[in-house]
């Protein structure tokens, strides 16, 4: 080779790779339950905000692709696109399932064709092909709804409920629906159930057509109503509104959006469960990317889970910095990584 040449192709090496030599690349695809939710901005800013950290360690290179369903029950869709992003190249996948018996099969043909699968948000019914699940305590959170609700609602002895379900195989809201039901069954075995097999479905406008013929069924009589997510809280809250009950009916929710906090702020709500999905999109990106790079991130397997948090929010406490950070994309912004990784 001309000695010219040689010169070039020396000069050039730490250009292409770096004065330290190559760095690490990978590319992680979170694909959320669906697009239209602010649950999964969140998630996906936590995703990008954790690849940023890590460019910024020690040069490693992660690409985002966030690609989910337009629509939260649209599953099918939601297995496309796994199978589509498993052949196209991904390093790794963080998946939210829509389902936990459906989203099965696809989880293991990613684990067999070697693209490790990091489960988050709501679980799936076969733990041994993937990776690692980091999500809301979602039993928990039932817990805590309901015992907000019914301290709101101290002064009736058998207070007359509404659970107001989400979706069936949606294994968060199936856990906090369980929760909620356990916590009442246990602090107030009198309580008088007007409604526990109502499906909210997706959105808030399908929240809204079930919602209104269950509350003018039992809007006069009802005390109580747990909605166990943001559309169907929203949904109801609506409803409600529109019946002349808001503010009458005591409504809990579980996670945020615009329109719920401000239902919150006018008390049309007495309080929201509030998830952590910026930490949860961080950790899962955090974890699949050690999992690449071969460590254990499971303490031989029997530590598959971790918990992101559950918060109450009031309208005492809605302004708090604490509760901010939970949905705030400005506020998200400042959290520290020590924070959002936690001892590791």
């Amino acid at each position: 080779m001309p000695r010219p040449l040689i010169y070039l192709l020396a000069t050039a090496l730490p250009f292409v790779f770096g004065c330290g030599g190559p760095k690490e690349q990978f590319t992680v695809v979170v694909i959320p339950k669906g697009l239209t939710h602010e649950h999964w901005q969140s998630v996906h800013r936590g995703a990008e905000r954790c690849a940023a950290d890590l460019e910024a360690e020690d040069g490693t290179r992660v690409r985002i692709i966030f690609d989910g369903p337009l629509r939260e029950r649209d599953a099918m869709e939601q297995i496309r696109i796994v199978d589509r992003r498993v052949a196209t190249g991904a390093s790794g996948i963080v998946l939210a399932p829509q389902h936990s018996r459906t989203m099965t099969a696809c989880v293991k043909r990613s684990a067999d064709a070697g693209v490790p699968v990091i489960i988050i948000d709501s679980g799936i019914d076969d733990p041994d092909h993937f990776v690692k699940y980091v999500a809301t305590d979602n039993y928990n959170g039932g817990c805590l709804a309901a015992r907000h609700l019914l301290g709101e609602l101290k002064n009736k002895d058998n207070p007359k409920l509404i659970l107001f379900r989400y979706a069936v195989g949606s294994q968060a809201t199936e856990d906090r629906e369980k929760g909620f039901l356990d916590t009442v069954k246990q602090m107030c075995p009198g309580a008088v159930w007007l409604s526990t097999d109502k499906y909210a479905g997706a959105t808030r406008d399908s929240a809204m057509r079930e919602a209104g013929p269950m509350i003018l069924q039992f809007g006069k009589e009802v005390d109580g109503i747990f909605a166990p997510n943001e559309s169907s809280a929203s949904g109801t809250a609506d409803v409600l509104r529109s019946q002349g009950l808001n503010k009458k009916v005591v409504l809990m929710g579980f996670d945020a959006s615009k329109p719920l906090l401000q239902s919150i702020q006018e008390g049309d709500i007495v309080g929201s469960i509030l998830q952590d999905p910026y930490r949860m999109g961080y950790l899962s990106t955090w974890y699949c990317v050690q999992h690449l790079r071969g460590r254990d991130v499971n303490k031989g397997r029997t530590d598959m889970s971790e918990s992101t948090g559950e918060y109450l929010v009031t309208n005492k406490n809605l302004s708090d910095v604490s509760t901010l950070r939970l949905y705030d994309e400005e506020t998200q912004k400042r959290r520290t990584t020590e924070e959002l990784r936690g001892k590791r």
